[in-house]
């Protein structure tokens, strides 16, 4: 028998890493058409310039490691569009590319790069960003004043809080369900259409280029920590709703649940996913800011060699190779 060695990620199944990247692109684009049909092309260049910079990122660390051109995966660009997804649509276009730089030179290259990494690149990236320019992080286009956004310069435009300042503040958002639905409201660029993402997730299910079983439990975790425990004075079912419509959330259980960071079982994707979700709420009940899913995200990659070691030794693994 002939054995060869193989790079990271290791996938236990007949899905491609190149397919998965591919669902994940075609799924991130689709979550461009409605910000781009209402503000211009500006979300279009802030996506361009978020991959660009992650391509030329992997050139030169591929190049000072003498491993050449990795033109045979694009997790660049996963990881560009994420965090084009996590930005305001009026946010300067250094911001972007900032939290890019971030992601690919400081949570991804020094760790050998795509497959290896401890953490989700994107998520870092958005985190850096949001500790270091919490201002432009959180400051949303007004949507009820339809804006045709300028494609490169700065933008001056009516802001509105988002439904996750208001939830952080205590108070009801003023937002029709139907609008949380499709995105009519301030809020990160590609995190409010709700049902588009819910479309993306069920392509990416369907697809195998993501596990249900993560997604569900963050959402699970989260709705039920939402009822328990409302940030408003409503009925249970109100503040799932609320806390499962604004903000990331939604966004983050689909794409920043990555099954390469994640568990090779089952049992232990649903701990990995119910954990993610259970450190959301904490973050938004007792975090500084409105947006605490990246870093939910993060705590819940470092706990992941925990889970997975847990999960082995409740199985019998301890001492054996498992995956």
């Amino acid at each position: 028998m002939k054995l060869s060695n193989a790079s990271p990620p290791f996938l236990h199944t007949d899905v491609t890493v190149m397919s998965m990247l591919g669902d994940r692109i075609f799924a991130l684009c689709a979550l461009l058409v409605i910000p781009t049909v209402r503000y211009g092309p500006r979300p279009l260049v802030m996506a361009g310039l978020s991959v660009l910079i992650c391509l030329v990122c992997e050139l030169l660390t591929g190049l000072m490691r003498k491993e050449g051109v990795p033109v045979t995966e694009w997790s660049f660009a996963v990881t560009g569009l994420v965090i084009t997804m996590l930005m305001p649509v009026n946010a300067p276009l250094w911001l972007p590319c900032a939290a890019c730089l971030f992601a690919e030179l400081a949570a991804k290259a020094p760790f050998g790069g795509f497959g290896r990494t401890p953490f989700n690149p994107a998520a870092a990236g958005v985190a850096f960003a949001t500790l270091c320019w919490p201002k432009q992080m959180f400051s949303y286009v007004d949507p009820a004043e339809p804006q045709w956004l300028p494609v490169w310069g700065e933008c001056s435009v009516h802001t509105a809080q988002s439904a996750a300042a208001y939830l952080k503040s205590g108070l009801k958002p003023d937002i029709l369900p139907f609008d949380m639905l499709w995105g009519d409201m301030a809020g990160p660029l590609g995190t409010g259409a709700a049902l588009v993402i819910g479309a993306c997730a069920l392509l990416l299910f369907v697809r195998r280029a993501a596990h249900a079983e993560t997604t569900l439990c963050f959402l699970a975790a989260a709705a039920a920590l939402a009822a328990l425990f409302p940030r408003i004075a409503c009925s249970p079912l109100t503040s799932v709703k609320y806390e499962l419509l604004s903000g990331s959330l939604f966004f983050c259980s689909v794409f920043l649940m990555d099954p390469v960071s994640s568990l090779h079982t089952a049992a232990g994707r649903c701990i990995y996913g119910a954990a993610a979700g259970g450190l959301l709420m904490a973050f938004r009940h007792f975090g500084a800011y409105e947006q605490g899913a990246v870093f939910a995200v993060l705590i819940a990659n470092a706990l992941s060699p925990l889970i997975s070691s847990a999960v082995g030794r409740a199985r019998g693994w301890e001492g054996s190779v498992y995956g």
